[in-house]
């Protein structure tokens, strides 16, 4: 017997014990020892692999289990959970959803959110009572604004917190506000009016600025918010373009489906005498991703409304030279080892005295340059990982049979060689693609007549939004091809820009 126990005393742990202790979320070997006591395991450390094996399932699996059990309370018991939350006595750690693990980091933050008010936890724990006492749907965490994906504010209840940071700024008290639709958006836009709005008269694209993300500029739209539902001007606001009262009154009429940077645009293309159809082609151009050099964008756009005849699917081909042409700047290689920065091809181009018609050349003139030109080629870059797609339509039998694919490119050669079958300018895509920031895919349609390529889609990866989609000549896509296009959007997840 006294062998034995020596046996045991001096059984040391070696490295793979330490790692496997690890792997289980212990920290010593004693702990090892109880958590297999507990558990039913043996205490002994040299033990078989496959043994071992056993035992991280049984952790992992307790985990999960455990981990799904707090989810069920967190949501029997929600109102306990936040107020947990707004006391202070929850943090992070304590819950396993992901909008309240981000509602526990920015009250945990001194300063609150970035550039906004501190967030007021009394006025908060307010909101959210009352709320929760009216059976408001805001407390489940899913997505809210599609484009803007898994960013963080993208949730009801991040939302909710900016409220509260505004407490100050409520025009009539929280308990005297019911929802009164079914509709989960449609109570938060009743909620923001009860609170922020004077007259009632605010446009529902505008609710989109309280679940952008935290930085400076997020927090001065809900400002802007803030000043346009006391009844004042949005004119008056520091906006990134200089708005006239026409634009400022057709931006208030912009669709509900906009986002806030595509009603600026919307506002500003009619109050330059621009209409609908013209708004729209502009939608899906770089003219919605910035605003920079707007006093040359106001030119392009107005030659844009003298010109009503002319065709809207050259809008984007024609902003994609016009920027190129002013702003895009090269490097070549002046001596060997030797590289030099070369201004814009045309750095002062302006609109003043030119045709629908020379433009037009010049912009095919441009396409067929850039079969030949080097400029763009960034050889290769990484998937974006979306699942490729492939559509079966007719039958065999019938001699119908057509296989439609959508699939990624992955390369400038791809791009050029793309671009010049369809004659549009999509290699100029390659050094967004290359960064991630865009994919470019091509639909193609295979049938007994034949091969040949029928649009290129364009993909913006970090929100999985298609945002544009250009067939030959870049004409607009057909309900046929864009119906196939939707079928694999459902299937991997992807949204259509609303525009499209």
């Amino acid at each position: 017997m006294s062998r034995k126990k020596i046996t045991v005393l001096t059984e040391e742990p070696d490295h793979d014990l330490l790692e496997h202790i690890r792997d289980l979320g212990l920290k010593s070997v004693e702990e090892y020892r109880d958590w297999c006591a507990r558990n039913g395991f043996g205490r002994k450390l040299k033990k078989h692999w496959k043994q071992r094996c056993r035992e991280r399932f049984h952790s992992r699996q307790t985990i999960a289990q455990e981990r799904l059990n707090q989810k069920k309370r967190e949501k029997r018991n929600l109102i306990e959970v936040l107020t947990g939350i707004c006391e202070g006595r929850l943090c992070e750690t304590d819950v396993t959803q992901t909008h309240l693990k981000r509602l526990c980091q920015i009250l945990r933050s001194d300063r609150g959110v970035r550039d906004e008010p501190q967030i007021s936890r009394k006025a908060l724990l307010r909101l959210l009572t009352h709320l929760h006492h009216c059976r408001a749907k805001f407390f489940d965490g899913s997505i809210v604004i599609a484009e803007l994906a898994e960013q963080p504010g993208n949730t009801f209840v991040e939302a909710l917190a900016l409220i509260a940071a505004h407490y100050r700024s409520w025009l009539r008290p929280i308990e005297n506000w019911k929802p009164r639709s079914h509709s989960v958006r449609r109570q938060f836009a009743s909620l923001l009016r009860h609170l922020f709005v004077q007259y009632n008269d605010m446009p529902l694209f505008f609710d989109s600025v309280w679940f952008d993300a935290h930085t400076k500029m997020a927090a001065d739209r809900r400002k802007w918010y803030l000043h346009v539902g006391r009844g004042q001007n949005i004119r008056h606001c520091k906006l990134p373009i200089t708005f006239t009262k026409k634009m400022a009154y057709h931006f208030m009429r912009a669709p509900d489906n906009l986002s806030f940077e595509q009603a600026l645009r919307w506002g500003q293309v009619h109050g330059l005498g621009g209409n609908e159809r013209l708004a729209q082609s502009i939608m899906g151009t770089r003219l919605i991703q910035n605003f920079d050099n707007d006093e040359f964008w106001v030119t392009v756009i107005r030659w844009f409304a003298s010109h009503p005849m002319l065709d809207r699917a050259h809008v984007s081909p024609v902003i994609d030279y016009l920027h190129n042409q002013r702003f895009v700047s090269a490097h070549v290689f002046v001596a060997p080892g030797q590289r030099e920065e070369t201004p814009p091809p045309q750095p002062n181009m302006a609109m003043k005295g030119r045709s629908p018609e020379s433009i037009l050349r010049q912009v095919n003139k441009w396409h067929h340059s850039l079969e030949r030109n080097n400029t763009h080629q960034v050889s290769q870059w990484a998937s974006s990982g979306i699942e490729e797609f492939e559509y079966l339509e007719g039958s065999q039998k019938n001699g119908s049979l057509k296989c439609w694919t959508i699939r990624e490119l992955l390369s400038s050669k791809s791009l050029v060689a793309e671009g010049r079958q369809l004659k549009h300018c999509v290699a100029t895509y390659a050094p967004s693609c290359a960064n991630g920031y865009t994919s470019i895919w091509t639909m193609e349609l295979e049938s007994f007549e034949g091969h040949r390529k029928v649009v290129t889609i364009e993909i913006r990866n970090n929100v999985r939004l298609i945002c544009q989609i250009r067939g030959k000549a870049n004409r607009l896509p057909s309900d046929k091809e864009k119906n196939i296009i939707n079928r694999w959007a459902t299937k991997v997840g992807l949204k259509m820009a609303s525009y499209l």
